[in-house]
């Protein structure tokens, strides 16, 4: 057999292993097949909703809200099954605790960069999406890495279900005006993705030379800008390189957190990828800048006190002080183990799809203190927001 024909057979057979999988967890391959299983408990509302449950429960018995689903609909006390995120939202409708920006304030656009790969950044950008989605946010997912790993997060698989004209590569290009042909719905109901593909390589050869209303490096940016209006926070994802897209990525971008393992290879790493930016931001260099994002450390894949991360991290702050978030991602394998069971901690629906409860807990519970303090130090100040409003 030919190496190119092996090759084939190879790809082949992974792809029917993805599409298999998918077909047997959700009945089929498609990303609208994805839906997600999770309910949420009523005292999971209070903090979701921001009113009590009385107040919920009131709405439901005068008929303000729909009665809820129950488990045990004939039994003489009957157990609520739970509240599905769309049953939620209408929950936030019904109270006015939507917890979108100000009408006046722009979406913010976060890239989640990396000097190298393996640095949890796509694992942390789809989890952070989701996060925000739980919250309530209107979010859109941009993935212009060409191995679209966050696409996969959200079911959109090249070659099974996405092709390059599904992606922003038209756009950056010059062969389409806007990206509005690309955008996508998740089975999230606040979440849209604009998916990518092995093709989205092509940028780093063809938008230098392409014929676009732009500079290169500010396609990115003049792209959301035109559909930004419909989201609170968009999340771009992108390739661990130096080259345009990563360029595109930068520019586009309000907020740069560089996700940057902890461990010293990685740090260097993280030291070429801070040099593209001051090259991009330095002037002198015949390139329009539209802003300067706000850059911060995102350490990741941090070990438990015995590790030689923990020390690493120590040698982070003192050398980065305040650039460096004072969260991180933690190490947990139920990142890995998620992925495996096509489902984020964040889809896990019960003991079925988790390790142990305490394995869950502990991993949505180092997530949630970083995205906490992504939300409230970075985001919501450019809002013009305190951290006691929304």
């Amino acid at each position: 057999m030919k190496l190119s024909e092996s090759m084939i057979a190879c790809i082949d057979a992974a792809n029917n292993w993805m599409s298999a999988r998918a077909r047997a967890k959700f009945g089929n391959d498609s990303p609208s097949a994805r839906v997600l299983q999770r309910r949420f408990k009523p005292c999971e509302l209070e903090e979701m909703v921001g009113v009590t449950r009385q107040a919920i429960y009131d709405a439901e018995k005068s008929g303000r809200l729909p009665l809820p689903d129950l488990k045990n609909p004939e039994s003489a006390r009957p157990v609520r099954l739970g509240y599905t995120l769309q049953q939620i939202d209408t929950i936030r409708d019904e109270f006015g605790t939507q917890p979108y920006r100000p009408d006046d304030a722009a979406a913010i656009t976060i890239s989640i960069a990396g000097g190298k790969g393996g640095c949890w950044k796509t694992s942390t950008a789809a989890h952070f999406a989701q996060w925000l989605g739980l919250k309530g946010y209107r979010v859109l997912v941009v993935d212009i890495d060409p191995q679209a790993h966050l696409s996969m997060y959200f079911g959109y698989h090249p070659e099974l279900n996405t092709t390059v004209e599904d992606t922003a590569l038209p756009y950056l290009i010059g062969e389409k005006s806007s990206l509005d042909y690309c955008v996508k719905p998740t089975a999230w109901p606040k979440i849209n993705i604009i998916p990518s593909h092995l093709q989205m390589q092509r940028i780093e050869r063809e938008v230098i030379e392409a014929d676009i209303p732009y500079q290169a490096h500010l396609m990115l940016y003049a792209g959301l800008q035109g559909i930004s209006h419909d989201y609170d926070i968009i999340i771009i994802d992108g390739h661990p390189d130096l080259g345009v897209g990563t360029t595109n990525m930068i520019a586009a971008s309000d907020i740069v957190l560089v996700a940057t393992s902890t461990e010293v290879n990685d740090i260097n790493s993280t030291c070429q990828l801070m040099t593209l930016i001051r090259d991009l931001y330095k002037g002198g260099n015949n390139l329009e800048i539209t802003h300067e994002p706000v850059v911060r450390i995102l350490p990741t894949k941090v070990g438990d006190k015995t590790s030689s991360s923990q020390q690493n991290l120590k040698d982070m702050r003192k050398f980065w002080g305040d650039m460096v978030l004072d969260n991180a991602c933690m190490f947990t394998e139920e990142v890995g183990k998620g992925q495996r069971r096509m489902v984020t901690v964040y889809e896990q629906a019960d003991s079925s799809e988790r390790s142990t409860p305490n394995a869950w807990k502990r991993a949505t519970s180092s997530f949630n203190e970083l995205f906490t303090e992504i939300l409230e130090t970075l985001v919501k100040p450019m809002w013009g927001l305190s951290n006691d409003e929304k």
